[in-house]
């Protein structure tokens, strides 16, 4: 018995044995298999052999999870709307974007003129350049083909064309069309600091020299900064270091300002002399002199955040996070900011002068003994008028921080042409008529 056990438990083992490397020869068989098929669905996503032609449109995948959505453009809906090309100055690439090189507006074409040159369609994306300016990296995240199914779910590379690269389109294009606005800015900010300057000029004798040169100091160094070619951070410190001394001017001549006294003696026969002693105390409290130093600095300190913004967006890249915060900044200061409330002061500060005119030539007083209290009212008024010409009439300079922000914070419209290399990538943006320089 005990050998026969020992034979059986010999063919039991040995059974067990066939059995195990059967099933894993079929286990191997399986995955082998499985292999072969992942393999064959990846060369399928991994395939270069879908067209540009074939997508409808391109989900961009930034480095910081930002995406932005390219879609294919109908030429047929807006044929005549214009579009200028963001091109390198000197280079035969037409479109060819490049870091370092100075990037030009060339001349504005139709939609259908393009359209003629792009055997791929034409894409198109709407954001603000503030936000395409951050997709400096990253991959295509999806490709939706024509009839809207998701192609697959991975990089450019794996969907199309290796050599095509839209992301880097897009954030070249992106970064040369800041370089592009931030030359312009400083170009419109230099002409503003002329105006700026020449108001300056008109203040000198009112006996504040000093802080009058300051202010003179600040226009002519940040004319200086805006006036350079080449640009880095240090312009950016001397930017802040001017802000800081057209602030402390500033809020001296607002203590002033709301320290200002405008009244005269009663008198008790004469309205027209106490209507003239009026007058003079506008005058002696320099009341107007006080306005514009406030309305000059606070000018000068926009002046300062404008050029701070457009001296990073000429820097290139690294710097979209900073123009984003000073964007913010400036709008949120630009709202209560002296210059663009000038009239309110105005008001409030003649108010109590212009009610103590009312008493005076309503009191009841001898005519014959009065004077000419018309003529006298009139020079009164005239004091306002003439402050609220010098201040108000210019808000040229407001248009352009309402321009600049909205360049930077609202929805602009970037046209993409791909093309199967890198070289033959163009990029459009929209036809505006503030970009008239080259």
């Amino acid at each position: 018995m005990g050998w026969e056990f020992i034979i059986l438990l010999v063919f039991i083992v040995a059974g067990a044995a066939v059995f195990i490397g059967w099933r894993m020869k079929n286990i191997r068989r399986i995955k082998s298999a499985e292999n072969t098929a992942s393999l064959v669905l990846s060369e399928h996503n991994h395939s270069k052999e879908m067209e540009i032609a074939d997508i409808e449109s391109l989900i961009l995948k930034g480095n910081d999870g930002r995406e932005l959505s390219l879609t294919r453009l109908n030429t047929a809906q807006s044929p005549e709307k214009r579009y200028r090309e963001i091109c390198v100055r000197g280079s035969s690439a037409v479109g060819h974007v490049l870091q370092g090189a100075m990037p030009v507006l060339a001349q504005a074409q139709t939609l259908n003129e393009i359209a003629k040159a792009a055997p791929n369609g034409l894409f198109t994306a709407t954001a603000p350049v503030g936000d395409l300016m951050k997709l400096s990296g990253g991959t295509v995240g999806s490709a939706v083909l024509k009839d809207g199914k998701i192609a697959a779910q991975a990089g450019f590379a794996e969907v199309a064309l290796s050599t095509v690269n839209p992301v880097a389109v897009v954030a070249g294009a992106m970064q040369a069309m800041a370089l592009i606005s931030g030359q312009y800015y400083m170009n419109e900010i230099s002409k503003q600091l002329e105006n700026v300057n020449r108001k300056l000029d008109k203040l000198i004798g009112y006996h504040h020299d000093e802080k009058i040169g300051v202010l003179r100091s600040a226009n002519r160094e940040l004319s200086g900064l805006v006036s350079k070619a080449h640009v880095d951070n240090t312009d950016i410190d001397a930017c802040r270091s001017i802000a800081k001394s057209c602030s402390e001017v500033y809020f001296e001549y607002l203590t002033r300002l709301e320290r200002a006294n405008v009244d005269a003696a009663e008198r008790w026969v004469n309205k027209a002399k106490e209507l003239r002693e009026l007058g003079s105390s506008i005058d002696d409290s320099e009341l107007n002199f006080s306005i514009q130093m406030c309305c000059q600095a606070s000018a000068l300190q926009e002046k300062c955040k404008l050029a701070e913004i457009a001296i990073r967006m000429k820097s290139g890249a690294g710097q979209e996070r900073f123009i984003f915060e000073q964007a913010e900044s400036l709008r949120n200061s630009s709202i209560d900011a002296f210059h663009r409330n000038v009239q309110l002061y105005i008001d409030e500060h003649y108010e109590p002068v212009l009610e103590r005119l009312g008493k005076i030539v309503d009191a009841k007083k001898i005519p014959l003994l009065s004077g000419n209290t018309a003529e006298e009212t009139k020079n009164v008024q005239h004091r306002k008028a003439a402050i609220l010409q010098t201040v108000v009439a210019d808000g040229n300079g407001n248009r352009l921080t309402e321009k600049m922000l909205r360049s930077l914070c609202e929805p602009q419209e970037t046209l993409i042409m791909l093309g199967e290399t890198p070289d033959a990538q163009r990029v459009f943006v929209l036809d505006e008529e503030q970009w008239n320089f080259e």
